[in-house]
């Protein structure tokens, strides 16, 4: 029962990371309509940030914390000013945009990879690699600390889109463009916001996983298969279907390598798998955009 339950802690980090890159994605998704892979990429750059700062110069880690997702949030703004506003302006198609982000994700891996090399590097946890036991409930330090900034992290969102002025903004710009602009909503600005804060969410996630995995110049790329595939499971249309669509993806995971008797790599498809039930079977995702509902 206490492995069981361990596993449990296990998986529900893993979803709340899994949900932390779908929820970057649906914070660009949502207002302007474009899918920006880039977002593993993102959190591949705040994992090497956080070995500079964290490891190599030993700054305390909140300060060093706060300065990777500062970071992030300009160059998610710087982003959106250089490579997708230019598009926008001059009346692009609208693969355009997405086309320029999958070139942008090549410049960053490769970043990354001339900055740092191709071996791994090391990122401590926030709390040590310690054990934290609470009754039956067991888990590392850092499994707790990810569910713990996780559910900080939803919780301001949800209240930010659903009892703010501006979230307010976010959701009439998702609904209809056209009308939110003729309402005088800054749709420059919006898209600005977006971004950033979209990299800023994919910072945290890249520094929260970084102590399990190190940072390596590759690790963007399933963080990005995982934070899409959780996006389609729980509905792009819904900051809570973020979570819940992490959590389902790395439960199916954990249970798999752990209980299905097939080799641990084979599991690794998982996202895949769940990825095409769900566009074949319930492509909207289990939670539906509210306007939908309504």
């Amino acid at each position: 029962m206490n492995d069981f339950l361990e596993l449990v802690v296990g998986a529900t980090a893993s979803g709340c990371i899994y949900g932390l890159v779908a929820l970057s994605y649906l914070l660009i998704t949502r207002p302007t309509g474009v899918i920006n892979f880039a977002v593993g990429e993102w959190s591949t750059l705040a994992a090497f940030g956080g070995f500079l700062l964290l490891s190599r110069f030993e700054w305390p880690y909140p300060a060093g914390m706060l300065a990777v997702v500062a970071l992030l949030l300009l160059i998610g703004w710087a982003t959106e000013r250089f490579t997708v506003r230019p598009l926008v302006e001059r009346g692009a198609p609208p693969l355009a945009p997405i086309l320029a982000l999958l070139g942008m994700l090549v410049v960053f891996r490769e970043v990354a990879s001339l900055g740092f090399g191709a071996d791994p590097q090391p990122v401590p946890p926030a709390f040590g690699f310690g054990r934290l036991e609470l009754g039956p409930v067991a888990g590392s330090y850092q499994s707790f600390f990810i569910i713990t900034v996780a559910a900080i992290v939803f919780a301001a969102t949800w209240f930010f889109f659903e009892r703010t002025l501006a979230g307010k903004s976010f959701e009439a710009v998702a609904i209809d463009r056209r009308a939110a602009a003729l309402m005088g909503i800054n749709l420059r600005r919006v898209t600005s916001m977006a971004f950033a804060a979209s990299a800023g969410v994919a910072a945290l996630a890249g520094l929260l996983v970084s102590p399990n995995v190190s940072a390596h110049y590759l690790m963007g790329l399933p963080l990005a298969i995982q934070g899409f595939t959780a996006l389609v499971i729980g509905g792009v249309g819904r900051v809570e279907g973020a979570l819940l669509g992490g959590l389902i993806l790395a439960f199916a995971e954990q249970f798999t390598v752990r209980y299905a008797p097939v080799p641990p790599g084979l599991a690794m498809g998982v996202p895949l798998v769940l990825l095409i039930v769900f566009l074949l079977v319930r492509p909207t995702g289990l939670l539906l955009p509210r306007e939908a509902r309504a």
